[in-house]
């Protein structure tokens, strides 16, 4: 079995050697096309990193609000001033609602700031671009 796939694998590549491919003395002869690189535009990412910064900031401020809110409540449970008590218990839910609406925003804040970091594209100038040459014609279409 191995004389027969080492006689195979020899008549390939002296067929190989006697006949070259199809123009392929004439593609070597031609000098390489210069095909131009695009840099890649330096795009500044100010507003996701200012959108992370904020959320950052309000997630933070929610915790504060939580202390506040838990303060007022212990405040409240060991009050006996009848007016105080409904004051007391209005300012913890207050503030306890203001934690959660802080958390929330913060956590989309920071959610669209890594979108806007890290998925979305750079807006390129380029969007439909033709180029025609001589030998060539090429169509660009990017979304």
């Amino acid at each position: 079995m191995r004389c027969h796939t080492a006689a195979l694998l020899a008549a390939c590549l002296l067929f190989e050697l006697l006949f070259p491919a199809a123009r392929a003395h004439a593609q070597a002869a031609e000098p390489f096309k210069v095909v131009p690189i695009e840099r890649p535009s330096k795009h500044r990412h100010r507003w996701a990193y200012l959108t992370l910064v904020g959320g950052a900031g309000l997630v933070g401020a929610s915790f504060a609000l939580s202390n506040r809110a838990d303060d007022a409540y212990a405040q409240y449970l060991v009050t006996t001033d009848v007016p105080s008590i409904e004051t007391l218990y209005d300012r913890a839910v207050h503030y306890d609602h203001l934690a959660h609406a802080s958390l929330l925003t913060g956590e989309t804040m920071i959610a669209a700031g890594l979108y806007l970091r890290f998925i979305r594209r750079a807006p390129s100038s380029a969007r439909f671009t033709l180029d025609l040459q001589p030998s060539r014609c090429a169509v660009s279409c990017r979304f």
